[in-house]
């Protein structure tokens, strides 16, 4: 698993550097746009992972890769879990360079506005962007592409990129669907977010902690259920 893990992030090292160059890039003219740093700053942390998942799943089916593979010492099951792993640290790694990101343009908009609220730039000063706000939001972004890669990565080891991208849109408004009739117009992710919003404005820190946690225990939890998955297709795939 390591070895598919490593082998994936060099392949993908200098075209990581592009994307991350081109998201921060685009982000800034977003929380420049928008005044605020929520859109942004989180389109940072989406777009990388997002951007990585399918180009290196894309290179797979360039020159053979793919079938070359298998003859490697490396089983189908470690090739599968390399790939999460390395989605993963993608999304956790991009995910702290964009919190870091949001807070350095906070303090260099809570510079320049000087606390005045109607300063240039005060939409993105400290007063108006919290450091837990920031985490929060920024985390929230990483865990909905976690779950759409949970989505897509099953359907690209069982049919391979090129397949796969004509499944992915049904299974995604089928989920939809599904969701919808479960819960009609009560979204439980408007739910939490409206309780987060409260917890943070009453200074309720361990409510707080706690529902990061479970939402982040969960989505890591569908990420392995995905996981095991995608092994066992892949196991069965013929090329």
């Amino acid at each position: 698993m390591k070895t598919m893990m490593l082998s994936d992030l060099l392949v993908a090292r200098s075209m990581l550097l592009q994307m991350l160059s081109i998201c921060v890039f685009v982000g800034l003219v977003m929380c420049y746009a928008m005044d605020t740093t929520v859109g942004g700053i989180a389109a940072v942390a989406a777009m990388v992972p997002f951007m990585y998942l399918f180009t290196i799943a894309g290179m797979d089916e360039q020159n053979g890769w793919e079938r070359f593979r298998l003859t490697l010492p490396v089983s189908r099951r470690q090739v599968v879990l390399g790939r999460y792993a390395s989605v993963l640290l993608v999304v956790l790694a991009t995910t702290v360079v964009a919190i870091l990101l949001r807070l350095a343009v906070a303090a260099v908009a809570s510079a320049i506005a000087g606390g005045q609220p109607d300063a240039p730039l005060a939409g993105l000063a400290l007063d108006a962007n919290p450091p837990a706000a920031i985490a929060a939001s920024t985390l929230a972004a990483a865990l909905v592409i976690l779950m759409g890669a949970s989505v897509a990565l099953p359907l690209i080891a069982r049919f391979g990129m090129t397949k796969a991208t004509r499944f992915a849109p049904l299974v995604v408004v089928l989920v939809l669907a599904v969701g919808v009739g479960l819960f009609g117009e009560s979204i439980p992710a408007l739910d939490l977010v409206t309780n987060l919003n409260t917890w943070l404005a009453d200074g309720s820190w361990g409510a707080v902690a706690a529902l990061v946690a479970g939402v982040v225990a969960g989505a890591l939890a569908v990420y392995a259920a995905s996981a095991f998955v995608a092994v066992k297709l892949y196991e069965q795939r013929a090329f």
